[in-house]
């Protein structure tokens, strides 16, 4: 493990990780730390960076000039916060060495908008693709923790709409579970440097205050049905309380014949590969997913 990794750790254990807090509690201090993240921007050279306000889509694009790749990047958060400006980094390295441009999508988030207001928010982002014209053999559906839920709602949804798949998706730590077992998070609670075993079960309740909701495999992914849907990588940390997640997903995936790349290592933290260009492991990662977006 880097060094940088063990800095990225220890400053994460202090200032996101908590127990014990109420749903309010939670909202405020997830949009404290997420919403104002103090990470330097380092945009590649020729990459471009624009905002888009549209109807169908509000959010970023970072593009180099005539894109042959389309990435819809679907940023984490708890499904609470989370701010673009954060993926601007990945987002910026992806269009460069894939040739292509990334769209992030503004989202509306829990409590004030629980399941499944983001969930259509981000299908109507994929279908603005669309209608721009993007080819769906050259779109790729990417996102981090809770957006990876959303990359794979978005996933089954395209599917159950009758719409094309996209080429690929790409997902980091993604959520996908809202009956997580206890005994398994308490387990991993204590090696995990950012999230807890509260944190994840408070998200839960804050984003999915309809039970009868947590069934659908909108909202658990791991419990969808896989047939027809593409190509998926997934990465997890062995350290992390949502490796659960991960696995049952690729398990679920496999069942249907969908082809699953999986990337996990140990000792690191919850969505590693997002912080390109300042960890050494995620810098390795990425070219593992570019890899794997350029042959799927």
């Amino acid at each position: 493990m880097s060094i940088q990794a063990k800095i990225i750790k220890a400053v994460t254990r202090r200032t996101i990780k908590r127990h014990g807090l109420n749903e309010q509690q939670l909202v405020r201090h997830l949009r404290k730390v997420f919403n104002d993240t103090p990470v330097l921007t380092l945009l590649p050279r020729k990459v471009t960076l624009n905002q888009i306000r549209e109807p169908q889509f509000e959010g970023d694009h970072l593009s180099v000039s005539n894109p042959s790749t389309t990435v819809l990047y679907l940023h984490g958060g708890a499904y609470i916060g989370g701010v673009t400006k954060t993926y601007h980094n990945l987002a910026g390295r992806l269009a460069k060495q894939l040739h292509g441009e990334v769209y992030l999508p503004l989202y509306p988030f829990a409590p004030e908008h629980p399941f499944p207001s983001a969930v259509n928010r981000v299908m109507e982002a994929y279908e603005y693709l669309l209608a721009k014209g993007k080819n769906p053999s050259d779109i790729v559906i990417a996102g981090d923790s809770a957006g990876g839920g959303l990359t794979l709602a978005t996933l089954l949804h395209i599917r159950d709409m009758g719409l094309p798949q996209p080429r690929c998706a790409v997902l980091f730590s993604p959520a996908s579970n809202a009956f997580p077992d206890d005994k398994v998070l308490a387990a991993l609670d204590a090696s995990d440097a950012m999230l807890s075993a509260d944190i994840i079960r408070t998200v839960i309740d804050i984003y999915l205050p309809n039970l009868e909701d947590r069934k659908h495999p909108y909202a658990s992914p791991c419990l969808g049905d896989y047939s027809g849907v593409c190509p998926l990588l997934i990465t997890a940390s062995t350290d992390e309380v949502l490796y659960p997640d991960g696995k049952q997903v690729r398990k679920a995936a496999e069942k249907a014949g969908v082809r699953v790349k999986w990337i996990e290592r140990s000792g690191l933290f919850h969505v590693w590969p997002i912080m390109v260009p300042f960890l050494p492991e995620a810098n390795q990662d990425l070219k593992r997913v570019v890899e794997f977006i350029r042959t799927a």
